[in-house]
Parts: C-alpha cells; sequence; structure tokens
C-alpha cells in the first residue's frame, strides 16, 4: 500500500474537497462527492474529475481510484452521501438459546429440516440450469 509523504498530506489537506487524510487514507467531503458524482453521470472519466478538482493525479493509483468511485457510486445510490469514517461493525454471532433439552432437541430437529429442504430446492434449481 503506498503511503502519502508529509508533503502530498499537506497538500491534500489544503484542497477545499478533502476532509482529512493521513499517512494512509484520504477522506473526501460531501461536496466532493456530490460534484464527483454529478460529473460522472454526465460522462467525465475520474481522472479528469480528480484534475479538474486539483487533486495531483500522481498521488492516487488506478486502484485507488476505482475504490473511490465504488464508494461513491454506492453512496449515491443509496441517497445519502457521508463523510469520515463509516464503516458499519459487524454482527455478532447469535448466541444460541439456553433451552431446556427437549425444547433444544426440537429447534435443532426444525432447523435440520428446514436445511434440507432448502439443499433439494437448490439441487433442483442447479439440475434446471444444467438441462438444456
Amino acid at each position: 500500500m503506498k503511503k502519502y509523504t508529509q508533503k502530498q498530506i499537506k497538500e491534500l489537506k489544503a484542497n477545499p474537497y478533502t476532509l482529512q487524510v493521513d499517512d494512509k487514507r484520504i477522506f473526501f467531503t460531501i461536496e466532493f462527492k456530490k460534484v464527483f458524482w454529478t460529473k460522472y453521470q454526465s460522462g467525465m472519466s475520474p481522472r479528469a474529475i480528480f484534475k479538474e478538482l486539483n487533486y495531483n493525479l500522481d498521488y492516487f493509483g488506478q486502484k485507488q481510484i476505482d475504490s473511490i468511485v465504488q464508494r461513491v457510486k454506492k453512496e449515491a445510490l443509496a441517497g445519502e452521501f457521508t463523510e469520515g469514517y463509516q464503516r458499519s461493525k459487524r454482527m455478532k454471532i447469535k448466541e444460541p438459546e439456553l433451552l431446556n433439552p427437549e425444547q433444544t432437541l426440537q429447534q435443532m430437529q426444525h432447523e435440520m429440516l428446514y436445511l434440507r429442504q432448502e439443499v433439494e430446492f437448490l439441487k433442483k434449481v442447479l439440475k434446471k440450469d444444467k438441462d438444456p
């Protein structure tokens, strides 16, 4: 992973469309995302947009630009642009309910029957897809 130098960080921070930047990550303002999305939708290339918004293209690799495009697109399609670090926390795996042994056995049997039904359904779908 490419790291930003102190000079690059200073230059990136000076851009009004930069919300926050450190040696590994850059976060953009909502305004940047709105402008970027509008220009992208009108057919402008991501590199041309970055250049027009006064970003030095040497600071961004193609993979990073593609990632930014995908994040902006995802937020645009969700109908809301966000700022900063928005990673959602992973859901904890639900602990099994503590039931008496008879209830636990019934619950497990029910789950097993349900899973068998799902497997049979998937087999039928796969077989149908293979048959001409």
